[in-house]
């Protein structure tokens, strides 16, 4: 939901060297108090002072509070001062605490909602909104009677006739507060002290978010439960702004606040007491807290590890002792589908947890080892939204190469990268834009890790003697125009992803390289023959995962000037340039969620030909390189100068490419 804004009235400046606008920081925080410091000091010699807040994308309580202080110093020497474009992130913080009168935003964006809409029934408002009609009004009000119990707002959502948010922005309109999305938004301020139990937030549905001076912003899913408002304005003795979120909402900014706090590691071994069943549901639930894509419970000679893979890296999160361990790996096993009996082989099997509104399946495997059965859960969110090639991260040379490659009639595309790379979340992107109802798609994958709507998927079962080549051989009598291969390991899957690209299928596939030239010869290796793989190949997509900074506490650095010569040549600019802090936010590591960097090798006649004639890895990169492809160290170095990732995971990135 976009702030409205009038249009600003057209200034002037005089001095010669004084822009018109002068940008805020990205993030405001503590951690950008000198670049702040220094926009005061450009503002105070100005004749007009205006910023641009379109730039902000994250706010914490010390970065609004600065931000404040600068406006009140302003106006205190008495000079004008305005924020042109207040970005939506601004505007939800300025609105939470009711700053309009010391954060002056362009066009009264800050200002609060306008009483029109007090009192007035939700379903009137939605129509109002544009957000519902009246024949779906009158369908949910009919549901509604078969279910005397049920809320009106929540059948509307579960009938699909309106989103999550759209009953949330209508309940703030009915009881005149304003509308946020605090972790969407990036207006939760996850370091906020107020002594209250996450536990008793959860009850309640609420969560604090911002604070400034003496009032707290608190975000609540029922503006109608005056006693959660009441419950914190007590404990804190603060004034309490409310405002309104959805109870994802609130769950998402709990589940940071709690990862930030530690209480979801530190509680483990106090809450862990009774059984298995107790222990197991404990530490997945942490483990969702915490952002976990894997959980690892490790056999020890005296007892059992627990870590959580998150952000790419393992952490040690507790221990149990041995009886406790192998308990909670049987109750593992149970709900697997396994043989709990058995213990000297692997075994694999799947879980479906649901708890509140979290939603995943667990991909588990078990693995005997010296002192005992070692058990992995790889969790996949079965609510995860499919996200385009260009949310990815994919852009300009790199995103058009691709797609003009996924949009022919046939040919092979693959994706390359280690393991744990995103290679079958970029496929299922690709799916999810080439899918049509006039084409028959089909994927054999290991496993299935999401539903795609509209594609037939196949997920191979070895124990049943359903292996990649056996689904393969058996699609290709299915009429398929497209074919997905989870991964491409041996010569048979080889030669069958090949045959079918070359007999008029689009073959989408994964494999295991470094880079995106040493495709074609792996292909080779496994025992296609050269002028196949150069008469079928189309493009060849190399990927990492990047650690993102955390907005929160990121600093300024300034790299040696040996190391900007150093790489001057794959596009390090002068900077600025970021490091990794720490704070609370990303639990000291500095960094907090992903991003793609790529490399995209698109196949001309030339290339063909070389790889026809047994061109090295070192003679088609080369050549790719100088037709234009952006390797994955340049792509890596374009999202460090971009401020998003420091130059440390840039080279980690591109160490291959």
């Amino acid at each position: 939901m976009k702030p409205t804004s009038n249009q600003f009235p057209d200034v002037s400046f005089s001095g010669e060297n004084i822009p018109r606008s002068l940008p805020l920081p990205e993030a405001l925080s503590s951690s950008r108090t000198q670049e702040l410091e220094n926009i005061f000091a450009e503002l105070r010699l100005g004749s007009v002072t205006v910023l641009d807040g379109s730039t902000v994308k994250s706010i914490d309580t010390d970065g609004l509070e600065l931000l404040g202080s600068i406006c009140a110093r302003i106006q205190g020497i008495g000079k004008p001062i305005q924020i042109q474009s207040p970005s939506i992130t601004l505007v939800g913080a300025c609105r939470s605490l009711q700053l309009q009168n010391k954060i002056p935003l362009e066009g009264h964006a800050g200002d609060p909602p306008h009483p029109r809409f007090l009192g007035k029934r939700v379903g009137e408002i939605l129509i109002e909104l544009g957000h519902l009609n009246n024949v779906d009004l009158e369908k949910g009000l009919s549901k509604a009677k078969e279910h005397p119990d049920a809320y009106l707002g929540r059948i509307l959502i579960e009938e699909g006739f309106i989103e999550g948010p759209h009953l949330a922005e209508a309940l703030a309109l009915q009881h005149a507060l304003p509308f946020v999305l605090p972790t969407e938004w990036k207006i939760l301020d996850v370091s906020l002290e107020h002594g209250i139990p996450t536990s008793e937030l959860r009850t309640h549905c609420a969560v604090p978010i911002l604070r400034f001076g003496d009032t707290l912003a608190v975000a609540v899913s029922d503006p109608s439960d005056v006693y959660a408002v009441d419950l914190i304005r007590r404990a804190t003795s603060l004034k309490v702004s409310a405002v309104v979120t959805t109870p994802e909402e609130v769950q998402r900014g709990l589940d940071l606040i709690q990862r930030a706090s530690g209480q979801s590691t530190s509680t483990e071994s106090e809450s862990i007491s009774s059984n298995g069943s107790d222990r197991f549901d404990r530490l997945l639930l942490n483990g969702l807290i915490e952002g976990a894509s894997d959980i690892h419970l490790e056999a020890m000679e005296d007892g059992y590890s627990l870590r959580y893979r998150v952000d790419g890296r393992l952490r040690d999160v507790s221990t149990f002792g041995l009886s406790e361990g192998r308990e909670v790996v049987a109750r593992i096993k149970v709900l697997a589908g396994c043989d709990i009996a058995e213990k000297r082989r692997p075994q694999d099997g799947r879980i479906h947890f649901q708890e509140a509104d979290r939603d995943v399946d667990l991909r588990v495997s078990t693995m005997p080892t010296v002192y005992g059965e070692k058990a992995v859960m790889r969790v996949l969110d079965r609510k995860a939204q499919c996200q385009t090639l260009e949310e990815l991260g994919l852009e300009s040379r790199n995103l058009g190469w691709l797609r003009d490659a996924i949009q022919a009639p046939h040919g092979l595309v693959l994706v390359t990268g280690p393991t744990g790379a995103g290679k079958t979340t970029t496929l299922y992107s690709v799916l999810d834009e080439i899918v049509t109802p006039e084409i028959n798609v089909a994927t054999v994958e290991n496993p299935v890790e999401r539903a795609i709507s509209g594609v037939n998927q196949t997920q191979v079962n070895h124990k049943a003697g359903l292996g990649f080549e056996t689904c393969l051989h058996s699609l290709l009598r299915q009429d398929p125009d497209v074919i997905m291969i989870g991964e491409i390991r041996d010569n048979e899957t080889a030669a069958i992803a090949v045959e079918a690209a070359l007999t008029g299928h689009l073959v989408l596939a994964t494999l295991h390289t470094n880079d995106a030239p040493s495709a074609a010869t792996r292909l080779v290796q496994m025992g296609v023959e050269p002028y196949l793989v150069a008469a079928t190949l189309k493009a060849v997509m190399a990927q990492r995962l990047l650690r993102k900074l955390c907005d929160s506490c990121k600093a300024s650095v300034a790299l040696p000037e040996a190391v900007r010569e150093n790489f001057a040549s794959s596009g390090l600019s002068e900077g600025p340039h970021f490091r990794a802090e720490g704070c609370p936010a990303c639990r000291k590591s500095g960094y907090t969620g992903r991003l793609g960097v790529f490399e995209v090798m698109q196949i001309d006649s030339a290339l063909q030909r070389m790889i026809a004639n047994g061109s090295s890895n070192n003679e088609l990169r080369e050549y790719a390189v100088n037709r234009g492809m952006i390797s994955l160290l340049k792509n890596g170095i374009s999202r460090v100068n971009a401020g998003h990732t420091s130059l440390e995971e840039a080279l980690r990135a591109g160490s291959s490419g």
